[in-house]
């Protein structure tokens, strides 16, 4: 399990977008996606901090510019087989419950997975629509740095 600390901001970016795409909830709708960024600050939507949760070794994910009111979840449309995720109203679901596990000893490169669907579903992007999701297996997409 990875050493993090909260309420530290941090960008989440993957090996398949490089360093020029962020994680991010652009806009109302609560849905996650890769942005760009070119400015020097990331904005408020592409910054996240964690905050724990009272199940170790388990956090939740907010933004910057939600604040620890929403956290991301798992939308629960096919139990613990459902990919989709949102920023909704933090509260105790295992869909918002996230654990950072580093993909190597070497470091520098992590796993993200909840307590809904399991350590074998990782956060990652579709290769076209670069929309986030979760995913069993071991692909770019899937190692996130912070």
């Amino acid at each position: 399990m990875a050493s993090l600390s909260t309420g530290v901001p941090y960008a989440l970016t993957n090996a398949y977008t490089g360093t020029v795409k962020f994680l991010a909830i652009p806009s109302d709708s609560g849905a996650p996606q890769m942005v760009a960024s070119s400015d020097a600050a990331l904005p408020a939507s592409a910054q996240w901090f964690l905050t724990a949760t009272d199940v170790d070794p388990f956090y939740y994910l907010h933004t910057v510019a939600t604040g620890e009111g929403k956290a991301l979840d798992v939308i629960n449309d096919n139990g613990t087989s459902s990919v989709r995720l949102h920023l909704v109203g933090t509260g105790r679901f295992t869909g918002q419950y996230w654990r950072f596990d580093p993909w190597s000893a070497s470091g520098g490169e992590y796993r993200l997975s909840n307590n809904f669907t399991g350590p074998d579903r990782h956060l990652d992007v579709y290769s076209d629509t670069l929309e986030p999701h979760l995913a069993s297996g071991d692909y770019s997409g899937q190692h996130w740095t912070l």
